[in-house]
């Protein structure tokens, strides 16, 4: 069985400034966010945080492993996880 995550490219500030007020169209907006990954391979994503790429998500079986680092050739696995968010949010938190 090969997981996979969703489909998905950098999402758009005026994109999200859309989808929240369709949602809530209160006075309050709530913050806005980019996706912090982009497809790169079949089983491959890269993670930025603030324009600027903080590693590599690859899907191997059902495990999801975080690679830490700019380049994918000499990324460090940081950790694993089993859901692909969890990954994202491992290198996107991470301290350096």
């Amino acid at each position: 069985m090969v997981m996979e995550a969703p489909l998905s490219r950098p999402g758009s500030s005026k994109a999200a400034a859309r989808a929240a007020a369709k949602a809530a169209p209160s006075s309050t907006t709530p913050a806005l966010t980019e996706i912090p990954w982009t497809r790169v391979d079949l089983d491959l994503y890269e993670v930025a945080r603030e324009g600027y790429i903080v590693g590599y998500v690859e899907v191997v079986g059902a495990v999801f492993v975080a690679l830490g680092g700019p380049r994918y050739d000499r990324a460090v696995e940081v950790s694993q996880h089993l859901t692909f968010h969890a990954a994202v949010d491992a290198l996107v938190c991470r301290v350096f």
